[in-house]
C-alpha cells in the first residue's frame, strides 16, 4: 500500500519484531514527537545498516524490510530503520516536519532524523548501507523502452582523490551491484539502470562511503503493469535475503553493475491523444486528512521520448496550462482512468 498512517506503519514493524526476534532501540524523536526507532538483529558475519522512508513518500524499501524481518534464520547483522522519518511519512510528503530533506542533511545534522541516523551508525559500526528510496515515473533506462524499475548506485566517497579506503568502499558497493545486477536481469531486463555518481557533499551515500562504509543506493520505480510498486518490494526483500549469505569473495568482478545503461528522463507518464490535441499528464500522489489520493498533472508532451500510457478518446480537452490538475473523478468520467493497481 502506497500510503499507511505512521501508528499503523509502526504497529507493523513491532510485531514482526515480537515474532521473529527482532530487538527495538530509540535512536531519537521527530520535531513532531514520533519515535525514530531501529530494529536489531544479532545474527553474526557482516554488519548491515538500511533505512527507508528518509523522504515520507517513498514507501517501498518499508515494505521490502518488513518482509525481509520475518525471515527465520539470519546469517548477518542488522539494524534497520524502516521510517527513519516519521512526519514525512505522516504526511505523506519527501521533507520531514521542519521542511528539511533528511538525504541533504548529512553533514549538517540539523535535523532529528539525521542525528538519528549517525548515531545509528556509530553504534552498529556497520560494514555495509542500505539507502532505500523511491523514484518518480519519468525515469527510464537510458535509450530504453521501459522505466526504470530499479536505478542502483554505488556513490563516491571523495570527489576527486579517495583514499584507499573510501576506494574500497566503493568497490564492495558496486560488487554487490553487480551481483544485484545479474539477480534482477532474470525478471527485469531492460528496467535496471545506473545513477551517476555524481558526488553531494551532504548527502548521506556519499557521507557513509567517506568513511569507508560500503554504501549502495537502491531506487526503486514504477514497472508497465504496477505503478504500486509491490513487485519491486518482493524483488527488493529478495535482494536484501541474497546479501545476507553473500561473501566478498563469490564474486569480484562490477562490470554488470558498471556496464548498466544511465538513469534518463523524463518520460512520458499517460499521453492522451483527444479531439482537439495530445495532452500529457504526470502522477501526483498526495495525503490530506489522512487519505490518499492519486491525480494527475499537466506536463509538456515529448514526442521523441518514452511513454508508459497512451489513450484516446473523442473528448476535447482544449489546451490546459502546464500544472493544471485533473482529478481521477473528472477522467473516469470520459472513462479514461486505466486500472494502476493504485488506491485511488
Amino acid at each position: 500500500m502506497r500510503y499507511q498512517p505512521f501508528d499503523i506503519r509502526l504497529a507493523r514493524l513491532r510485531e514482526s519484531a515480537r515474532r521473529f526476534g527482532w530487538n527495538e532501540v530509540l535512536l531519537g524523536n521527530s520535531a513532531q514527537g514520533r519515535p525514530i526507532v531501529g530494529f536489531i538483529q544479532e545474527g553474526g558475519g557482516q554488519r548491515v545498516l538500511a533505512w527507508s522512508l528518509m523522504h515520507g513518500n517513498e514507501p517501498t524499501g518499508f515494505e521490502a524490510l518488513v518482509a525481509f524481518m520475518r525471515h527465520t534464520k539470519f546469517e548477518s547483522s542488522y539494524l534497520i530503520l524502516p521510517i527513519l522519518n516519521p512526519d514525512g511519512a505522516e504526511a505523506f510528503t519527501r521533507h520531514n516536519g521542519e521542511g528539511v530533506d533528511v538525504n541533504r542533511d548529512a553533514r549538517a545534522q540539523e535535523s532529528a532524523e539525521a542525528r538519528a541516523l549517525v548515531l545509528a551508525a556509530k553504534r552498529f559500526r556497520p560494514d555495509i548501507a542500505l539507502n532505500l528510496h523511491d523514484q518518480r515515473p519519468r525515469f527510464y533506462p537510458e535509450s530504453g523502452t521501459k522505466p526504470a524499475t530499479f536505478s542502483l548506485l554505488a556513490p563516491k566517497g571523495h570527489p576527486e582523490v579517495p583514499t584507499p579506503a573510501q576506494q574500497d568502499a566503493q568497490l564492495r558497493a558496486q560488487i554487490i551491484l553487480a551481483r544485484w545486477t545479474q539477480i534482477l536481469f532474470t525478471s527485469w531486463e531492460g528496467g535496471v539502470a545506473r545513477f551517476d555518481d555524481q558526488f553531494y557533499p551532504t548527502a548521506f551515500g556519499e557521507f557513509f562511503q567517506e568513511q569507508g562504509i560500503a554504501t549502495l543506493t537502491i531506487e526503486t520505480g514504477i514497472s508497465l503493469g504496477d505503478w504500486t510498486r509491490i513487485a519491486a518490494a518482493s524483488q527488493l526483500a529478495d535482494l536484501l535475503t541474497d546479501l545476507d549469505t553473500w561473501k566478498a569473495e563469490t564474486t569480484m568482478d562490477p562490470s554488470p553493475y558498471l556496464s548498466l545503461p544511465m538513469n534518463a528522463s523524463p518520460a512520458n507518464e499517460w499521453v492522451i491523444h483527444h479531439a482537439n490535441g495530445v495532452l500529457h499528464l504526470r502522477q501526483h500522489e498526495q495525503v490530506v486528512a489522512g487519505v490518499h489520493t492519486c491525480h494527475w498533472m499537466v506536463d509538456t508532451w515529448l514526442d521523441n521520448h518514452p511513454t508508459w500510457i497512451e489513450s484516446r478518446t473523442t473528448h476535447a480537452f482544449g489546451s490546459p496550462p502546464i500544472g493544471e490538475v485533473f482529478t481521477t473523478e473528472t477522467l473516469q468520467a470520459e472513462g479514461l482512468v486505466p486500472d494502476l493497481g493504485l488506491k485511488i
